[in-house]
């Protein structure tokens, strides 16, 4: 799948400055044709019409998800660029107190304690991750580290419902590829008992009953 070539990030002072911020996922739906539609032959039928129809299907939802990944790993080499520029005009920052010997041993002990005896610790539903605000006293790593981990969840919401939405397109072609199918087993049979002069009128009753409810599909 060919990408579209990102701008070289430069090393200068204003390097992030190249890589827009990512306010839109929209320009992720295009995907790079793979053959001349002027030159390409129509289907023949129907049925070669849907299975065109699902290839597009599957090379569209793989581009999609390719420019998705693509877009959020750029917004996160621009959120880590704009963080390095920032702290190259700041002062050292100060370092924090580390925790006292007393609060380690706490902690440490209360992870090695036993678990309450018939209490159901298995975690059965797991809420949506909810962005995590930046508090404005927080360091600039700190910042750094929220805005890329939202990032992360956002990509990752956004892939898992684009997933979802192009797996009903596809299951809906799918049923319609079988209805054809059904339709086309029975018009076999049909044919045959109309050159053995034999035609069973239940039989064709049904066949001429798929066959009409199969106009409407596409």
């Amino acid at each position: 799948m060919p990408q579209p070539a990102q701008s070289p990030a430069g090393t200068g002072p204003n390097a992030s400055g190249k890589i827009p911020v990512l306010n839109n996922i929209a320009p992720s739906i295009f995907v790079p044709l793979q053959d001349d539609l002027l030159t390409q032959e129509p289907p023949r039928d129907r049925v070669e019409r849907l299975k065109r129809i699902l290839q597009t299907i599957d090379y569209q939802r793989e581009g999609v998800k390719e420019n998705l990944l693509y877009m959020f790993e750029r917004e996160k080499t621009r959120i880590v660029m704009e963080a390095a520029e920032i702290e190259k005009a700041q002062p050292p920052p100060s370092i924090k107190p580390g925790l006292a010997l007393s609060e380690i041993d706490d902690i440490i002990a209360n992870m090695e304690a036993p678990a309450q005896p018939g209490r159901d610790y298995n975690v059965r539903d797991v809420p949506l991750p909810v962005p995590m605000m930046v508090p404005p006293n927080a360091s600039l790593r700190d910042k750094t580290v929220i805005q890329l981990l939202n990032v992360v969840e956002q990509g990752l919401g956004e892939l898992e419902g684009f997933e979802k939405h192009m797996a009903g397109i596809k299951d809906r072609y799918l049923g319609v590829v079988k209805v054809l199918a059904k339709v086309a087993g029975c018009l076999l049979v049909e044919e045959s008992l109309i050159l053995r002069r034999n035609v069973a009128t239940g039989g064709k009753r049904r066949c001429s009953a798929n066959l009409k409810s199969s106009h409407m599909l596409p």
